[in-house]
């Protein structure tokens, strides 16, 4: 991580703990001189019980000049946050402190950079003319700026990334998979809908929408376009700082409305979202309770989103189902797989309390079109997510590669 001399430097320290609760291996830090000046390389040493590089002059144990060393050491370089000076110097390939001698010589492997700033200087033509050059470069990720207040007391673009943007940046330029879905347009839904009763109460159920977040992220690290389209049933921290577009939705109605906008240009569509089977005629005052005795909904079939949206799919789209069923799983997800048209569905089983609903492990049984069915023992959302996607690509390229028909 190299830090540059400005006042968003002590932002680093948040996140090299991040990194590291992440399970990062080392995170080692370099610092241009001007940096020292805001935060102390003791801070920086006592956080990652590193070295903390400050010369270009230094010399490794070996004798290898140290920024030559570094750069083979790391699988990624994040400079951050990078001011006005080090773009420029960057994009001109000067190599004069620790930082830049550093990124010269780390060709090769993944370089993010996110800058920080006053606004009038990150909008400066110059500024802009540097920033493009340097995103030119294949192995090079530009982490854009923020609109927040700044430290001069204006508001505007120049405020440094959230730690949440810059991670995700950082798992999907170091992601092992992260061009199985380059090029590809994709759609994700998430949540549990809810279906009002009165201005008060709804009919939802119990989804929590972390299994089709698993999903966007690991598509988004991927190399995907993502759109997520999540319900008023997930409240996942920092889903309104995810690195793609997220669109709220709460009723079915507004669901299939958000779907139809996005459909006819995704690639991919992920219906992990817990759609309700049923609505009612909603209550305009809220219904109170009169007596003991029981009250009555009337239940009406909700729209079959997914059923209308396969039945439009064309040659090129691929839509992926989620069943969530309490008995007969694999019957249940085969019906539903064929009479959806489906190219694939992803099955759990709600009636376990260790994963599904609420938890943040899963175990599911992948079922596909063409007849084959893989079970994903019980892992993390994420990994779940990241190896059925895995599985879902290989079999979509293979099916892409079979010969036509000969007539």
């Amino acid at each position: 991580m190299g830090i540059c001399g400005g006042i968003a430097a002590y932002r680093a320290c948040d996140l090299i703990r991040e990194l590291q609760r992440k399970g990062a291996k080392r995170v080692i830090p370099l610092m241009t001189e001007s940096a020292t000046r805001f935060i102390s390389p003791l801070t920086l040493h006592s956080l990652t019980r590193e070295e903390v590089h400050l010369s270009e002059m230094a010399l490794d144990v070996d004798g290898l000049p140290q920024h030559i060393a570094l750069a083979q050491q790391a699988d990624a370089f994040l400079i951050m946050p990078a001011t006005t000076n080090m773009l420029a110097k960057l994009a001109h390939g000067m190599a004069d402190n620790i930082l830049t001698t550093t990124a010269i010589a780390f060709t090769g492997k993944p370089l993010l950079i996110a800058p920080a700033m006053n606004t009038r200087m990150w909008l400066n033509p110059l500024t802009q003319k540097n920033v493009e050059t340097l995103i030119s470069l294949e192995n090079i990720t530009l982490i854009p700026p923020s609109s927040g207040l700044l430290a001069c007391g204006e508001t505007g673009e120049g405020h440094l990334a959230s730690m949440e943007t810059v991670l995700h940046a950082l798992y999907r330029a170091t992601h092992p998979e992260r061009h199985l879905f380059s090029g590809k347009r994709v759609l994700v839904t998430a949540g549990g809908t809810w279906e009002p009763i009165d201005p008060v109460r709804v009919l939802t159920n119990r989804s929590s929408g972390k299994m089709g977040v698993a999903f966007a992220d690991e598509l988004y690290a991927m190399g995907a376009e993502v759109t997520l389209i999540v319900t008023s049933s997930v409240h996942l921290p920092l889903l309104n700082q995810r690195p793609y577009p997220v669109i709220r939705v709460e009723r079915s109605a507004e669901l299939a409305e958000a779907l139809e906008g996005q459909f006819e240009r995704t690639d991919w569509l992920f219906m992990a979202a817990a759609v309700s089977d049923f609505q009612v005629k909603a209550a305009e005052q809220k219904i109170k309770r009169r007596g003991q005795g029981a009250f009555e909904l009337r239940l009406l079939p909700t729209d079959d989103i997914l059923g209308r949206l396969a039945s439009r799919k064309k040659t090129h789209q691929r839509i992926v189902g989620f069943a969530a069923e309490s008995e007969n799983l694999l019957d249940n997800a085969q019906d539903k797989l064929r009479r959806k048209s489906l190219d694939a569905i992803i099955a759990n089983d709600i009636s376990r309390t260790d994963i599904g609903f609420q938890s943040d492990e899963n175990e599911v049984t992948v079922l596909l079109a063409e007849g084959s069915q893989v079970t994903i023992p019980r892992s993390p959302k994420p990994e779940v997510a990241r190896r059925v996607l895995k599985l879902l690509e290989q079999k979509s390229t293979a099916l892409e590669s079979e010969p036509s028909p000969t007539l």
